[in-house]
């Protein structure tokens, strides 16, 4: 609902610039008619038509069709450009801002250190958020979670602010260990609420899908969710291998102290680098858990998708996407050339009388 509704927007919007520019340009051709009339009418109250034929040369008809058309695509290109220009500046104010609002819930538990993907299960995550808040046409929320939920940013129409917040995501920022993915859930419930009404609103869980703690709140928030028509959205990272969890020693403190109450034993022999162990002294090897993604999207009307491009391709699909600026500003540019160029054209290179 929320795609074919922006979609419309679009394509009602796309005309616009094309209308000027026919109007415009119907306008500059029956101005140059009445112009040539009164031409037509001083001419002949200057004098004999046959004597000025003998003194002057008109301008040929291929001349002066050649100048019409020229006119005429000048005129419309500058009309098209400046009716796009106050289209854009329309949509980008107040109202189109408010009319999506989207919440990345980012996770960031250890179990994202896993490198059972390239670079590692965070490091996809930063790129996949980065492409997100540049493609998604909205505002956003970042919110954080690990054994808790933590809200990054509320809703703000600042892109770049957004940006940061996902691209920095690390589980070394979070001081809670453990994974929910309720109270993660419960703090993008939370910023939305503090949006505009009645706008259309979504959440997307980037996240591997393990959880180390009661996930019984996740059956109200779902609830909740889909109560208020809050399409959840999710996103898994990893392989269903899995892979071991390394902890940087740098991050430890003293390796040997900080380590053993961690419950990561430290391997001296690895770079530097110490593994995940449970309380048995064995490796902690972390899956990619789809099936609770795939319940979080199932029942919120979502989709689930694994980090992928065609994955992430689907899901942008079901979102409202950002026009390419770059795209536009070229034919803003080709436009402005080609008016230019007729106009200059039509002003000196053709014979007026």
């Amino acid at each position: 609902m929320i795609s074919s509704a922006s979609g419309s927007l679009v394509s009602s919007a796309a005309w616009w610039p094309w209308a000027a520019a026919v109007a415009a340009s119907l306008v500059a051709l029956a101005l140059r008619a009445a112009a040539v009339r009164l031409a037509r009418r001083d001419r002949e109250r200057l004098g004999d038509a046959r004597v000025l034929g003998e003194v002057s040369q008109p301008p040929s008809r291929f001349g002066q069709l050649t100048r019409l058309v020229l006119l005429a695509v000048g005129v419309g290109s500058l009309a098209a450009v400046l009716a796009g220009a106050d289209d854009s500046e329309a949509g980008s104010g107040e109202g189109r801002a408010g009319a999506f609002e989207v919440v990345l819930v980012l996770d960031a538990s250890n179990s994202m250190l896993a490198e059972d993907v390239s670079p590692s299960r965070v490091g996809q995550q930063r790129e996949v958020a980065r492409r997100l808040v540049s493609e998604i046409d909205g505002r956003f929320g970042i919110v954080y979670f690990a054994g808790g939920g933590y809200v990054l940013s509320p809703l703000t129409d600042d892109r770049d602010a957004a940006l940061m917040f996902a691209e920095t995501v690390d589980p070394s920022l979070v001081g809670r260990g453990g994974t929910s993915l309720p109270a993660g859930l419960i703090q993008g419930m939370a910023v939305l609420g503090g949006g505009e009404p009645r706008t259309p609103r979504a959440i997307v869980v980037l996240s591997d899908g393990e959880s180390t703690v009661d996930t019984r709140e996740l059956d109200g928030v779902l609830a909740t969710a889909s109560a208020a028509g809050v399409a959840v959205h999710a996103v898994g990272f990893g392989t269903t291998e899995g892979g071991r969890i390394p902890m940087p020693i740098r991050q430890l403190g003293d390796p040997l102290e900080s380590a053993e109450a961690l419950g990561v034993r430290p391997d001296m022999g690895a770079n530097g680098r110490a593994w995940l162990r449970d309380s048995d002294g064995l490796p902690v090897v972390s899956r990619l858990e789809e099936e609770s993604l795939r319940r979080v999207a199932s029942e919120t009307g979502g989709l689930y998708v694994q980090a992928t491009e065609s994955g992430i391709d689907a899901l942008l699909a079901r979102l409202p996407r950002s026009a390419d600026d770059t795209g536009a500003g070229s034919a803003v540019l080709l436009l402005l050339m080609l008016a230019f160029g007729a106009l200059f054209a039509e002003a000196y290179l053709f014979r007026r009388a």
